[in-house]
């Protein structure tokens, strides 16, 4: 029984560690996106190479009032 546990314990702790790392990468593409708009690139361009919607890098670009 103490197997059982232990296994459902490591399967929540790893998907708690998926969601975390797709968090945080999630995260640092906002931040270089948002460092490419100060910089004066395209809406487009940072959409591109951030690979973020476009509708995403608008949002981002009004909310830090860039836009």
């Amino acid at each position: 029984m103490c197997n059982l546990g232990e296994g459902i314990y490591e399967d929540g702790l790893m998907k708690g560690k998926e969601e975390g790392w797709k968090k945080g990468r999630e995260e640092g593409k906002l931040e270089f996106a948002l460092e490419l708009l100060k910089d004066g690139m395209s809406l487009e361009k940072v959409a591109k190479y951030s690979k973020l919607s476009l509708s995403m890098i608008e949002k981002l670009a009004k909310q830090n009032k860039l836009i």
